[in-house]
């Protein structure tokens, strides 16, 4: 099982906001959300690029994370959503998170699109929460507040 990598060039400060789930697979992105959700987290979610950016426009200083699927349906992958993201000023700065089962991936072709971590499925919820945590501050976990 694959643990979280870091880009070397991924110098940040944790800040607030939430995190958008790009992810095809709805089992999948509802479990990536409730878990961050249940540890404080604000989650977002998409099951397509063209619908992640849609959100990503409507609300630009809104994000403080994305979790982006490379392998999404429709006429945008999510190697054509990054490539659009890093174009435009507005979201280009926003951290974002390989989380996809492609490992077999040019090492060229992964350092032009600049991504921030690569998670690799599957993966250890404790990875996803460590890779979250890193770029994004909690709003307050719901199982602390159970205890």
């Amino acid at each position: 099982m694959a643990q979280f990598s870091i880009a070397p060039h991924s110098d940040v400060v944790a800040r607030r906001g939430a995190v958008l789930v790009v992810e095809d697979r709805n089992d999948v992105r509802q479990a990536m959300a409730q878990l961050l959700e249940l540890h404080g987290f604000l989650v977002e979610d998409a099951r397509n690029a063209e619908e992640a950016l849609t959100q990503l426009y409507t609300e630009p200083d809104g994000f403080a994370l994305i979790l982006l699927d490379l392998l999404l349906p429709g006429g945008l992958s999510g190697w054509d959503f990054r490539a659009r993201q890093l174009a435009d000023p507005r979201i280009a700065h926003i951290p974002t998170i390989v989380v996809t089962v492609s490992d077999d991936v040019d090492s060229e072709k992964r350092d032009a699109l600049r991504f921030d971590g690569w998670l690799e499925k599957p993966f250890r919820c404790a990875d996803l929460l460590k890779a979250v945590r890193r770029y994004v501050v909690s709003e307050g976990s719901a199982l602390q507040a159970e205890s």
